[in-house]
């Protein structure tokens, strides 16, 4: 029944659920595995959602009227430039579904977002993955990859699982040599970490006409990853094709209101990049004691390259009640999400007894 590219897919399942791990070690665990926010959601945004629940019964706004009319108004858009949706991952996928027809082909870094090469699998899309230079995208390489069949380029901006960060000069001149029948998805979900002056204005390429989609969302440092929601800006014209692709009421009405209250939450999320940047520093600090080689992070996670199989390293911590990741395409690198303080004090006592 099932078609042969679908057949020949591996199962993918999120990897050692905390509560089942809990379950099997009976110890509380501490996950550092998810890029989550550990200091949790603005309060406000916890009391909105509640104060909704007697509302569930309808159907939600399906285009999220409201929550797009902020976002708009924050970015000087018009509504018609924005989309909301269950997660960006969701909307990644509106996008390769635009350009789902015999020929086309997808274009990325090597190791990058998991979800980028799952959608090209399931899909039956090619996907081309040019070597990162030094943990980072390759945009000279990749422009040059470029060709008539070529309908999708996505970055990762700061890139996941790696933690660097492109450029404004370099994403600029890459830009200019990508044709017109390639719309570029830059993945921006964690680009409110980033406090530098060199940060592309992806922004700037949508005013100017340019067929670039910026994917955003509330799973990271607004702390709603639970409720999975995530909004896109570009052009009309490409906005207006997602909606051709999408599903109907696909963003649920507790997710809307509380991500409008977690929005305005300024001064929580404040605090939780300024905490996020004080623990990465402690996990440098941390990692370098060690002797262990890291890569500078412009996200909520540090990619630490361990010379050998991360397999064995991340079960070890695992064993200790300990979850961390390893890096996609990284296969010596383990990538660790900051914690609070005290996870982060965890994780390396228990890195300690692995080592």
């Amino acid at each position: 029944m099932l078609p042969a590219h679908i057949a020949q897919i591996a199962t993918y399942k999120s990897e050692n659920p905390a509560e089942e791990i809990e379950r099997q070690l009976k110890v509380k665990v501490v996950q550092l595995g998810m890029n989550e926010n550990p200091f949790g959601p603005s309060p406000k945004a916890v009391e909105a959602a509640r104060a909704y629940m007697d509302n569930v019964a309808p159907y939600p706004d399906d285009s999220g009227f409201y929550l797009r009319q902020k976002l708009a108004a924050h970015y000087k858009v018009s509504m018609d430039e924005l989309i909301i949706s269950s997660g960006s991952s969701d909307i990644l996928a509106m996008a390769y579904h635009l350009v789902l027809e015999s020929g086309n082909e997808v274009l990325t870094g090597e190791a990058s977002f998991v979800v980028y090469y799952q959608l090209a699998e399931i899909l039956n899309l090619p996907i081309i993955r040019v070597p990162m230079k030094e943990y980072a995208f390759d945009l000279e390489a990749m422009a040059s990859r470029i060709t008539p069949k070529t309908r999708l380029v996505v970055i990762a901006n700061p890139n996941n699982p790696t933690g660097t960060m492109i450029r404004r000069r370099e994403l600029d001149a890459f830009i200019k040599r990508v044709p017109d029948h390639v719309l570029v998805i830059l993945d921006e979900a964690y680009f409110e970490y980033v406090e530098e002056a060199e940060y592309p204005d992806s922004l700037g390429y949508v005013r100017a006409g340019r067929p670039v989609l910026i994917l955003r969302t509330f799973s990271k440092v607004f702390g709603l990853a639970g409720l999975r929601i995530g909004y896109g800006i570009s052009t009309r014209e490409v906005i207006d094709a997602l909606y051709k692709v999408r599903m109907a009421f696909n963003t649920n009405s507790v997710a809307q209101v509380a991500a409008i209250a977690a929005w305005d939450d300024t001064d929580h999320i404040r605090k939780c990049i300024d905490l996020n940047r004080r623990e990465l520093t402690y996990l440098y600090a941390g990692l370098a004691q060690r002797g262990l080689k890291y890569v500078p992070s412009f996200a909520n996670f540090v990619l630490v390259e361990l010379g050998k199989p991360a397999g064995e390293v991340t079960k070890a911590l695992l064993l200790q009640g300990v979850i961390v990741r390893r890096a996609w395409g990284c296969p010596t690198c383990m990538r660790v999400s900051v914690g609070t303080h005290e996870q982060n004090e965890r994780f390396f006592s228990a890195l300690d007894k692995c080592l």
